[in-house]
């Protein structure tokens, strides 16, 4: 049997360090692979946009140079909507990481998965969140327009502790159809077919 896979998770947000590890589990498994994400992360340092933009470059070094780990998943949110054809805003993000992750990116650019959600990681939960009787299923690319205020009180109520994050973002994880939130949600759908990928040729290597 392969090692497991070692991966870093450099996120902005509380939810994501819930949603992301058991989504790429959930996805390895059923691959045949084992997978572990590593210490490296921004949780010790209170999370941010900010942050992860500071120190994605050297993180990622760290984890695929110097520990030789397997890959990397970098992600920032929109902070806004995106609702045309094209996704220009989307994209320009995407770029904006690129472009942070320097040295790194060009080294290792098929080790380093990006993702950025629009507007927010909670857009990617509420479209999901029916499984857990928290909304009615919302139809495709409904809910980007609506502001992440509105949809972190539908997921987390009043209290939206990184605690109340992790665990709402985890149940969602756990239950959620991967495939069908890639139809829901463009921005997951480019994630998830970087993941589906990466994972794909790996499980092909001897």
């Amino acid at each position: 049997m392969k090692p497991p896979l070692v991966y870093a998770l450099i996120a902005e947000g509380f939810a994501e360090y819930s949603f992301i590890p058991v989504y790429v589990k959930r996805l390895a498994t059923q691959k045949g692979l084992q997978i572990k994400r590593s210490s490296l992360d921004l949780l010790k340092k209170q999370p941010s946009k900010s942050k992860v933009l500071q120190e994605a470059e050297e993180l990622c070094l760290k984890a695929l140079r110097d520990e030789e780990q397997a890959f990397c998943i970098v992600g920032i949110d929109l902070d806004g909507p995106d609702q045309t054809d094209e996704q220009k805003e989307h994209t320009l993000e995407c770029t904006k990481l690129h472009k942070a992750l320097g040295s790194a990116y060009k080294r290792y650019q098929e080790q380093i998965i990006v993702y950025v959600p629009i507007q927010a990681i909670e857009h990617w939960l509420a479209y999901q969140a029916y499984q857990l009787k928290i909304n009615n299923k919302p139809n495709n690319d409904s809910l980007e327009k609506l502001h992440q205020k509105d949809l972190k009180r539908l997921l987390y109520g009043d209290k939206d502790d990184g605690r109340k994050m992790r665990s709402i973002a985890q149940a969602i994880a756990e239950k959620a159809d991967f495939n069908e939130l890639a139809k829901q949600s463009r921005s997951f759908a480019h994630f998830h077919k970087q993941i589906i990928a990466f994972l794909d040729q790996y499980s092909k290597q001897k």
